[in-house]
């Protein structure tokens, strides 16, 4: 068994000793491989577990220009790797290129609405598109209505030059950005966007750099 790390292009070395003294190696399959440990069992989701696991990712980011971070405890059986990394190997390709040289800043917002009911479903009939031209003007709406961040806009256009991606969540009333953007100007989109979300009015609490947690697929 192994437990997974993270997806980077393949490098000349296999072996990588972490700081936390944790061995970890590379499994390749072709131009990308995947940074694993071998393991007997998924670790367990402790706080100093987490933290270590947190530490290790940052390390990997540093080591790698690029790289598709898995979740904590994604654990699975070596020869099931080896086929997702050569059924999956252009996807990962794309979204390694995506990522190239970037980091993800994380910005949390507290909008204070309540979270919206969602209707019964004998209720909740979904209109059937007439066409494929529709659904995809359906889609492009979701995909609009999802960005929507009530007062963010303002903060949005100030750090816009920076981000190359963005993501989107909303839950509990609490919006959370994600925003793809290069390692060196994780400094700046900080102050920039402190400054734009102090001028208008809204309480952001911004992270990162991290590793492109929210980025991983393409």
């Amino acid at each position: 068994m192994v437990n997974l790390y993270a997806i980077v292009r393949a490098g000349r070395t296999t072996a990588i000793r972490t700081r936390t003294g944790r061995q970890l190696k590379q499994i390749k399959s072709g131009p990308i491989a995947a940074v694993v440990r071998e393991v007997t069992s998924a670790p367990a989701a402790s706080p100093a577990q987490l933290r270590r696991y947190d530490r290790e990712m940052r390390e990997l980011a540093e080591r790698f220009p690029a790289l598709l971070p898995a979740r904590f405890a994604t654990v699975m059986p070596a020869d099931e790797l080896m086929f997702i990394l050569s059924s999956r190997r252009r996807d990962f390709q794309r979204a390694l290129s995506h990522v190239r040289g970037n980091s993800q800043m994380t910005v949390r917002i507290v909008s204070g609405a309540a979270t919206p009911q969602r209707r019964p479903a004998a209720a909740s009939r979904p209109e059937v598109p007439a066409s494929g031209r529709d659904y995809l003007r359906a889609r492009a709406r979701e995909a609009a209505a999802q960005r929507v961040v009530p007062g963010f806009e303002p903060v949005r256009k100030a750090v816009e030059r920076w981000v190359r991606d963005e993501r989107v969540e909303h839950r509990h009333g609490i919006s959370t950005i994600y925003h793809l953007i290069p390692r060196a100007s994780s400094t700046r989109y900080r102050q920039v966007l402190q400054q734009a979300a102090a001028e208008a009015a809204l309480s952001a609490i911004v992270t990162g750099p991290w590793p492109p947690y929210a980025f991983t697929s393409r």
